[in-house]
């Protein structure tokens, strides 16, 4: 956004630390932590898996279909991924 000139500043919007990349601002950010820890301890529970949380499956749904899911339940676990992607790509604010 700081290239397009659309922001003053390269830094996270979040945390004001750290270049603001897409991997930093979707999950690298400290601030960004507790709601992927939440995410995945979540789906765990519903579903009784064993996903560890990690950039490639909660930003891409990596990993999904490797743990034997049905096709409803991986559709699910993409969605509720995906959905705490839109979160951290919308909440212009601490989560």
């Amino acid at each position: 956004m700081a290239k397009l000139k659309l922001r003053d500043s390269d830094l996270c919007w979040r945390c004001h630390r750290s270049k603001g990349t897409l991997l930093h601002m979707l999950y690298d950010c400290y601030l960004t932590q507790n709601l992927w820890k939440t995410i995945i301890g979540f789906v765990n529970k519903v579903l009784g898996t064993k996903f560890v949380q990690n950039p490639a499956l909660c930003t891409l749904g990596i990993g999904v279909r490797e743990e034997g899911l049905t096709v409803q339940q991986t559709l699910w676990c993409r969605l509720a991924l995906s959905t705490g992607c839109r979160i951290m790509h919308v909440k212009n604010c601490h989560i």
